[in-house]
């Protein structure tokens, strides 16, 4: 293999591979269930659904009868927005394999006394999902596309301790998980190199037009197929975490609740190929593998009857450890199998993360026994400073808004089905970015290669916006038997 293939092809496959840590603050916790989302997740004081799994274990002994139910739950990241030199650029389409993206939770609750309740769920606590596009934006070079989905396996249990306080517990078993990146290359990249490495050795500009010369795709494996975007999934069971919560009934009219989630542990593994066909250099494949952590919280809430059996106000805080977390806290390392190409065996890369705070409230009216409609707003900080944000972690306060209703079609008995939607908008404050203002940004318009063989992104050479908003729309069925 000549050297000049070889130099280039070690670098831009492992300068791309640096994004695989890079996803930090844009992975939405999504919400499993419509009536929680509706209120705008300032639930866990209630949670008497079948997101009880994940919102707050312990409210599963609200159950009086067996529950079993699903929740599904369509995304659209097409008004999301960015603005550079040439202009504003949309997202084409939410991911790769459509203009939506679908997350489905299922989940079935069995009281075994009057005091005792287990169950077990499947549903999508965390996801990434937007498809740039590949015909303008400097952000191309930093990711035209992203997708990250994963699906826990939750056998929970709660007990009633007495009349007024629950104890839950729920274990989040990372069943199916799917990851694709794409990164493409521009010729300020392969100019900038040294001679010896088969460049010019010189800096020319990088504009939202700029020539791709090749690209780089990150993919996890495709063992399992669900039939729905993102579709592609890699089977797990080997790595779990926890949530703990309790829920506490103050009188008729006043409840409390809290609720812990343990951070998931994650490590992904894959294949990472590397096309330079565009300049007839052919392609290459190598296996990758990282850990990259998803983020616990734990959460506090209330709720209160501001009129009885009528309206429910409901106030929540959450806490989210984004500092703690592999990858997005403390340094993300990739490791290769083997050497890459003889040249690199890890590499390493930082967003410097840190906690940051969410806080939702919402209402739930009562208009008659089977009909209720339900309003709520969350407030989310940023995860992530200006100066390491990029295209891929997305960062600005967003305001969360959420209006739903829900159809009680049960029995006194409370036997029969009970039907709930709900539509969300995430809104992204407008955030700019001078030239150079993030480390990160430039994503691979220019090759960063350190003595000690370490590759890493540059700083943005031109100003970002970045804004716009995600909407979601879900709807959900429960049968009590």
């Amino acid at each position: 293999m000549p050297g000049k293939w070889r130099s280039q092809l070690a670098m831009s496959v492992l300068g791309t591979l640096l994004v695989v840590s890079a996803k930090a603050d844009y992975i939405q916790s999504l919400g499993v269930s419509a009536a929680c989302i509706a209120v705008g997740g300032a639930c866990v004081a209630t949670a008497d659904d079948l997101g009880a799994y994940y919102v707050n274990p312990a409210a599963a002994t609200q159950f009086d009868h067996a529950l079993v139910g699903g929740n599904f739950r369509i995304l659209d990241t097409k008004t999301l927005e960015l603005e550079d030199s040439a202009g504003s650029h949309s997202i084409s389409k939410t991911n790769t394999k459509g203009n939506l993206a679908l997350a489905p939770t299922v989940a079935g609750y069995f009281p075994l006394s009057p005091r005792a309740t287990v169950g077990l769920a499947l549903g999508a606590p965390f996801a990434i999902t937007a498809d740039w596009g590949n015909d303008a934006g400097i952000n191309r070079f930093d990711m035209s596309n992203q997708a990250l989905f994963l699906l826990d396996l939750s056998p929970n249990i709660a007990f009633k301790i007495n009349n007024k306080l629950s104890v839950g517990l729920a274990i989040n078993i990372t069943a199916l998980k799917h990851l694709r990146t794409e990164t493409l290359i521009p010729n300020s990249f392969f100019a900038a190199l040294p001679p010896a490495l088969g460049g010019a050795g010189a800096i020319i500009p990088t504009t939202p037009n700029s020539p791709v010369l090749g690209s780089v795709t990150l993919q996890t494996g495709k063992n399992v197929s669900l039939g729905i975007p993102p579709d592609d999934f890699e089977s797990g069971f080997d790595e779990a975490t926890f949530t703990v919560g309790a829920r506490y009934e103050a009188s008729d009219r006043l409840s409390l609740g809290a609720a812990y989630r343990n951070i998931t542990r994650t490590t992904w593994r894959g294949t990472a190929t590397l096309n330079l066909t565009p300049i007839n250099l052919g392609s290459q494949s190598t296996a990758f593998k990282t850990a990259l952590d998803m983020p616990g919280h734990v959460q506090f809430g209330v709720a209160y009857q501001v009129i009885p059996q009528q309206l429910t106000w409901s106030l929540d805080l959450q806490r989210t450890f984004w500092a703690q977390t592999r990858g997005f806290g403390s340094p993300a390392d990739i490791h290769f199998q083997q050497p890459l190409l003889g040249l690199i065996n890890n590499l390493q890369i930082s967003y410097d993360g840190h906690d940051a705070n969410t806080y939702r409230t919402g209402l739930k009216y009562q208009i008659t026994r089977a009909i209720s409609v339900m309003g709520g707003y969350a407030y989310d900080q940023r995860a992530f400073h200006n100066d390491t944000v990029d295209i891929l972690t997305y960062d600005s306060n967003r305001n969360i808004f959420s209006l739903g209703g829900s159809v009680d079609l049960r029995s006194s008995a409370k036997r029969g089905w009970l039907f709930a939607a709900e539509a969300q908008m995430t809104h992204y404050d407008r955030n700019t970015l001078e030239a150079g203002e993030s480390r990160n940004l430039g994503g691979l318009s220019l090759p960063s290669l350190s003595a000690g063989g370490t590759l890493g992104f540059v700083p943005n050479r031109g100003s970002f916006t970045f804004g716009g908003n995600i909407w979601g729309f879900g709807a959900s069925a429960t049968y009590e038997f």
